[in-house]
């Protein structure tokens, strides 16, 4: 039995990211900030003229857009693409940050976790020595759409068993418990992808108010023609493809405030059912809140 330190922590020391945004296309900053304990995770818009806008990472604070998990605050300012930051953020045990973000989207750097993971644990952590908070699910609750499903029941850690069903690969399976560390060693490399022909016709259609996938390419994302990745050297491991859902949820969970521990059971799972799922639990109140150390 491994114990998993879930104290507070934040960056040892500021970290910046430059890239290309995956729907945007448009290159974007981000700068992580060391925070005080009990912060949260901020994602700070910098304006050129004006004041600058926060917004939490809240599933309280997301908006519907395709593809992406969107921060949108009050004042309609918004952020795309912060799933797997906040992947990231979990798999290096942060807690508290201020994410100064100059642009509309997180760099999508190479599609996966990877690259934000291995920069961050290069800086380095801060442990401030009180608990995160964790919510331990007691109930069952779900979130439907027609047979799309996300289902979490009680469990001592967080556990994903999950099923996607993909033209020309057919129906892909995985479970298994998700700690930081098996987060890191087996999920984070694993990449965004889609199908060629539906990059394309992002491309011809380009959408002007919330443009999708036109930054999609093969150096950001494992791009699929019939059966194969047409990236060089295809896939990088053979759960890829249900490793990066798993990567997107880990991601969406981080949006409770805390940490999750329960056992998700989905089927076709997507960014607006992880949502879903979190807006049911906690306006159900199916969890009680923790703050200790957990054995897994």
């Amino acid at each position: 039995m491994v114990m998993i330190d879930y104290s507070q922590a934040t960056i040892a020391a500021p970290l910046s990211f430059k890239g290309a945004g995956l729907h945007t296309a448009k290159r974007h900053k981000i700068t992580l900030l060391p925070a005080p304990v009990n912060t949260g995770i901020i994602f700070r818009v910098i304006k050129r003229k004006g004041v600058n806008i926060d917004i939490p990472a809240h599933w309280q604070n997301t908006k519907n857009l395709p593809l992406c998990t969107c921060l949108v605050s009050e004042t309609g300012e918004q952020v795309r693409t912060v799933e797997h930051l906040m992947a990231a953020l979990y798999a290096c045990g942060i807690s508290n940050v201020i994410v100064e973000v100059e642009g509309k989207e997180i760099p999508i750097m190479d599609g996966s976790a990877k690259p934000f993971i291995d920069s961050i644990d290069k800086t380095g952590l801060i442990q401030q020595h009180e608990s995160q908070k964790i919510f331990q699910v007691t109930e069952k609750a779900e979130y439907v759409e027609g047979k799309r499903y996300v289902r979490i029941e009680p469990a001592d850690s967080l556990y994903l068993d999950l099923a996607i069903s993909l033209t020309n690969f057919g129906r892909l399976h995985w479970s298994g418990e998700v700690t930081p560390a098996s987060f890191k060693q087996e999920i984070a490399s694993a990449r965004t992808f889609g199908r060629l022909k539906n990059g394309l016709l992002a491309q011809l259609t380009r959408f002007q108010k919330d443009p999708v996938c036109l930054g999609a390419n093969t150096k950001t994302a494992v791009v699929i023609v019939k059966d194969k990745a047409i990236n060089k050297g295809g896939l990088r491991m053979e759960n890829e493809l249900i490793f990066h859902r798993a990567l997107d949820m880990v991601g969406d969970l981080m949006l409770s405030g805390g940490i999750i521990q329960g056992k998700i059971t989905a089927n076709s799972p997507a960014h607006r059912l992880n949502h879903g799922l979190l807006q049911t639990i906690f306006e159900q109140g199916n969890y009680i809140e923790t703050g200790v150390k957990v054995d897994a």
